[in-house]
Order: C-alpha cells, then structure tokens, then sequence
C-alpha cells in the first residue's frame, strides 16, 4: 500500500466522522488531521493523528465510532487510552483497520462532553506492547526515536524482563512475551514478528545493524 492509499484512507474517515449528527439539535461535528501529516513531515511510516470534536455528544459519539469506522473498512481493534477513560472533556482511542500496514494505527481524539467513563476492558497490556515494538521498528527504519524506551515500556507492560541483545532480538523476545501474555493477541504478534524479521534482512543486505 502506498503514502496514496492513506491520503484516502483519511479522507473517508474524515468523510464518515464529520458527517455524523447525534440527538442534539445543536449537535456539531468536525474533525482536524494532526500531527506529521497536517505539518506535511509524514513519511511513509507514519501513523494518522485526527481529531472528532462532538460538542455536548461525547458519549453518543463514543458509541456510534465502532460502526462509523466500519462504514470505511473492516475494523481490526478499537482501543481506549486509560488515562483519557475518565476525563470528561475527551477520548484518545487507537484505531487498527484490517489489512493495513500496523504502523498507520488511526489515533482518535474524541473533544467533547462525556458523562460516563470506559469500561477497562478496553485496554490490553499486550496489544499495547506489540505496538511498542512497532514503534520501534519504525525508529530504527527512520534512524531516529528512543528504541531503547519503547523496548523497555513494553516489557514492563506484560512483566516480562528486557533481555540483552540487539534491537532486533529484543523486539522479537517482546512480542513472544506479549503473545505469552495475552494468547487473544497471537496473531498480531506473528505480523509484528514479520515486520521485525523484515528488518533483519534489511541489516543483513548493508544497511547496518542497531
């Protein structure tokens, strides 16, 4: 998939998001691209950074995201920041569509009002470590980003140790420990595995070695 199919993947969540209305008569939605892709620094592993702002709909909009995102493509895991879980004045939800690349993750900020709190369940430790790995695996590609720190942040979060080695062998050991942990999260850790494998061949055909 190209830069091409994620300028259009954007534009049709953006399409579904800003076209949806809740109860409320006064009911506003918009949506804003953040981060490297609205400063125009995207590269082709960058991740999609919007925002949702739903006026006093938070909740009602909350609930509809699920099937608003699937009107675009199948929706592999929907996830919310537990730090944001409990805020009234928004949600950060981290959005993988089935079939994309793992690095362009959808992060969803949700602005508006909210009366209710999410559900815990949302959140797996190990899923959340996977994608540390594939953090990681984007700041060796770039040659830039803390590896080191994605590492050790995603063994802490499925308490497993952070062994020695070169990157590559400790985010191989970190997606076992994540698959370990969490079997539901298995196959997401044989693509993670995949990308990390690729970038083994990469280092091994000159491009250097971590």
């Amino acid at each position: 998939m190209t830069v091409r199919d994620r300028s259009a993947l954007v534009t049709s969540v953006r399409g579904v998001l800003a076209g949806w209305r809740g109860s409320s008569s006064r009911g506003r939605s918009t949506t804003e691209v953040l981060g490297s892709i609205a400063s125009g620094t995207a590269d082709a592993h960058s991740d999609i950074d919007l925002r949702w702002s739903v006026g006093e709909e938070g909740d009602a909009a909350f609930r509809a995201l699920p099937e608003l995102l699937a009107s675009v493509d199948p929706v592999e895991s929907v996830r919310v920041d537990p730090d944001s879980a409990g805020q009234r004045n928004r949600r950060l939800v981290f959005v993988r569509f089935a079939g994309w690349p793992l690095a362009w993750r959808l992060d969803l900020e949700i602005v508006g009002t909210f009366e209710r709190s999410v559900a815990s369940a949302t959140w797996s430790p190990a899923e959340s470590a996977l994608m540390n790995v594939v953090a990681a695996v984007k700041a060796v590609a770039r040659g830039r980003g803390d590896v080191d720190g994605l590492l050790e942040r995603g063994f802490a979060r499925v308490g497993a140790v952070d062994p020695a080695g070169s990157a590559v062998s400790r985010m191989r050991a970190l997606s076992e420990a994540a698959a370990r942990s969490d079997p539901a999260q298995r196959d997401l850790a044989r693509r993670v595995s995949e990308e990390t494998d690729a970038l083994r061949s990469e280092w091994r055909d000159g491009s250097g070695r971590p």
